[in-house]
């Protein structure tokens, strides 16, 4: 198995994430391929130092995650390569139940586990349903974290997933995903077009689309501390969020300029929700906040008002 991490500017977590692995490391040999994304920190040689048998490799340009993986994809050797966040810490015998999964239903096409958060719940992104614009929609204005009717639902999502058992789900988390060889030849590296956000959406819907299972493993744990080093470039991930969605929903659904100007301007309604709440926030707590962030964010989208001439996959 050839395991393919991505570090950007995370090296605490990307050192912790790789040790996990060699504490519980598969049965079958294994490698891992580290791909540093241009970081301001020391995180190669670090690896290097600590973990000499890690294959390293450094992007030739500050790139999204998803160029990211490619490049380390691309010089894995194994039957099965696995991507994996480099904030996520692996528990004992989940690499060898994921790989036993693969090798006993190759009609699975893409496998990933159960993802837990820190304080041990359940994270209702490793199986879920295909964001649709309709999904996408009711998120940011209803089931948004930031709002109770968000908070709500999480706890009724996190609480059905905890009872399900392993199978097939129309969506993975791309925290973990493990895929055969014959899988990748077939659908492909991830879309390149994505930034970050919904290069994993779109992996597994474009597996389906050619025929395979996605497939969640309950019995396969790893803890996803999630949106650490993310959370240092909030403005930058909303940006990739909303362009993501975009290039996603023109491809897979249909589409038109209205359709289009309708989702922006949800999304700027969004920025300025969050910007009010948060400016109460600072106003009443007499601390900082990220209301210029979404101040920033909301003068962004306004020159993003979709044209005719800007629709393109």
């Amino acid at each position: 198995m050839s395991i393919v991490i991505v570090n950007s500017d995370g090296t605490s977590d990307t050192l912790n994430c790789i040790a996990s692995i060699y504490q519980h490391p598969p049965r079958d040999s294994f490698e891992i391929i580290l791909v540093d994304n241009c970081s301001r920190e020391p995180c190669l040689s670090l690896v290097a130092e600590r973990f000499p048998q890690v294959r390293t490799y450094s992007s030739p340009t500050r790139q999204g995650f998803a160029k990211n993986y490619n490049l380390g994809i691309r010089q894995a050797r194994g039957q099965f390569v696995m991507i994996l966040n480099n904030d996520t810490i692996v528990h004992a015998d989940a690499l060898d139940i994921l790989v036993k999964t693969a090798k006993a239903h190759p009609e699975y096409g893409i496998i990933g586990p159960r993802l837990l958060s820190p304080d041990g719940t359940i994270q209702t992104v490793c199986a879920r349903a295909l964001i649709s614009p309709a999904r996408y929609v009711l998120n940011l204005l209803i089931f948004d974290l930031g709002l109770p009717t968000g908070k709500l639902a999480e706890a009724w999502r996190q609480r059905e997933l905890s009872k399900r058992s392993s199978g097939a789900v129309p969506c993975l988390s791309g925290a973990c995903m493990l895929l055969a060889r014959a899988t990748l030849d077939q659908i492909g590296l991830l879309d390149e077009g994505f930034d970050f956000y919904f290069e994993d959406v779109e992996w597994c819907h474009r597996a389906q689309k050619l025929g395979w299972q996605v497939f969640y493993v309950a019995d396969a744990k790893i803890t996803h501390l999630g949106d650490r080093s993310l959370g240092k470039v909030k403005e930058w991930a909303k940006k990739s969020e909303y362009q993501s969605a975009l290039r996603y929903f023109r491809r897979y659904y249909p589409w038109s300029l209205w359709r289009e100007r309708a989702l922006w301007l949800i999304v700027a309604i969004n920025f300025f929700l969050r910007m009010l709440a948060f400016s109460a926030i600072e106003i009443v707590g007499k601390r900082s906040g990220n209301a210029r962030a979404y101040w920033n964010l909301l003068k962004w989208i306004a020159c993003e008002f979709p044209r005719a001439n800007r629709i393109t996959v």
